[in-house]
């Protein structure tokens, strides 16, 4: 049986050394390889040591330090996916937000001790870049808006690449924070329409297991104008709805099934229905 090693295959039963080759060549035949561990490890600085492959131990510990470095940066690249990249923007982009909502914050209160209008966010950043105290800050936080204007052109492009049908049902950026938040779009799609609907209310939805609270209607995807933009009183059936869509498009693009065109119209006439119904119904429970 022979046993490949980061310097050359073993023959395990005699402990001969059969070949080896260049730190590139071992590299691909053991990220080819399925890894199997024989019962008694041989000695492979003995081994190496004794066929000459390596001179002495300092040689060894550099060219073993080498081809790990190697393999680790081979396994690195594999795992640097357009799916990663998105993920990963995402994260960014949500880090501006906040970043931008903190700077502000700290702009406002410095902008009080000096003057009496009372104005916030993007006007009173632009009003104070010229000042000669909160200049700095006031434009750092305009470059800051322009970088998260830039990133979010970033992360639509590659939400509508990556899942198509996803981003054309709830936008694309809610699509790409849904799949950051579930991890991938593999787990995304594996998910029920249920776990989707309530991502990211996940501290209610355990204060309501323990009695606390009443039971989440909706997590992230409360940002969706359909739920946003519905009765507080339909927004519980509008999320059921909306989700259950949601779980099909990230199924259809996980799978690659191609562009649907049903998916928008009949979550329309699903909410079209839950509109008229909520019109009929008296108020009172959902």
């Amino acid at each position: 049986m022979e046993i490949v090693t980061w310097f050359g295959k073993i023959d395990q039963e005699t402990g001969g050394l059969l070949g080896g080759g260049d730190a590139d060549s071992i590299i691909e035949v053991l990220l080819g390889q399925t890894r199997i561990v024989p019962v008694l490890q041989p000695d492979l600085r003995r081994i190496a040591l004794i066929h000459g492959t390596m001179a002495n131990d300092g040689e060894y510990n550099s060219c073993l330090r080498d081809v790990a470095l190697r393999l680790v940066h081979r396994q690195l690249l594999e795992l640097t996916t357009a799916e990663q990249d998105l993920l990963q923007a995402m994260e960014a982009l949500d880090d501006m937000s906040q970043g931008v909502n903190l700077l502000d914050e700290r702009l406002y209160e410095w902008s009080r001790l000096h003057r009496q209008e009372i104005v916030h966010g993007k006007d009173l950043a632009e009003g104070l870049c010229a000042d000669e105290n909160m200049g700095t800050l006031a434009k750092a936080i305009q470059g800051l808006r322009e970088a998260r204007k830039i990133m979010e052109m970033e992360v639509v492009t590659s939400a509508e690449d990556l899942a198509p049908n996803l981003s054309s049902l709830a936008g694309p950026v809610l699509a790409a924070r849904l799949i950051s938040r579930a991890g991938s779009l593999r787990r995304l799609a594996g998910m029920p329409s249920s776990r989707i609907q309530i991502m990211g209310a996940e501290k209610s939805l355990f204060k309501h297991l323990k009695g606390h609270a009443p039971s989440p209607k909706h997590g992230i995807i409360y940002r969706h104008p359909a739920v946003i933009g519905s009765p507080k009183r339909l927004r519980g059936k509008v999320s059921r709805a909306l989700a259950g869509k949601l779980a099909i498009a990230a199924r259809l693009d996980y799978y690659g099934a191609g562009r649907s065109m049903d998916l928008q119209s009949s979550l329309d006439i699903r909410l079209d229905d839950i509109k008229r119904r909520g019109r009929n119904k008296p108020r009172g429970r959902e």
